[in-house]
């Protein structure tokens, strides 16, 4: 991860004019073998905007008059999107209930409608077996 500092447009009165104290952080997605590459590859798909043509995801803060203030925010930030990237790719466990409530629903719209052609069946059969001799 690599931090710079550089003038903000935030909030500061003159302060902004003279002190450094937006926060930039880029972080190399390509090269960062701590985080899995399936994460990395839907990191970089879902933040496609925010990465460079150098594969870096660059993030920036100026939500604060204070670097470590701002530092902390765009950490935060980029903490946020890797965590989004984990639970985009991590498979998630299937709901016993649902699908128990799910397969007693289908047996039932089953049922129902197995009646139903029964009922069209019987009534068709009905008309058939009439004669008029």
């Amino acid at each position: 991860v690599e931090v710079k500092f550089v003038r903000s447009s935030g909030p500061g009165g003159q302060n902004v004019n003279k002190v450094s104290t937006k926060a930039d952080i880029r972080l190399n997605v390509l090269d960062a073998e701590w985080i899995p590459e399936e994460v990395r590859m839907a990191l970089l798909e879902a933040e496609a905007n925010r990465v460079n043509n150098a594969g870096e995801l660059v993030v920036a803060s100026d939500r604060t008059r204070t670097q470590k203030g701002n530092l902390e925010d765009a950490l935060r930030k980029m903490q946020a999107m890797i965590d989004r990237a984990v639970e985009q790719v991590t498979p998630k466990a299937p709901n016993v209930e649902k699908q128990k409530r799910l397969k007693k629903t289908l047996a039932k719209a089953k049922a129902r409608n197995k009646e139903n052609k029964k009922r069209q069946s019987d009534k068709k059969a009905m008309r058939r077996q009439k004669s008029f001799d």
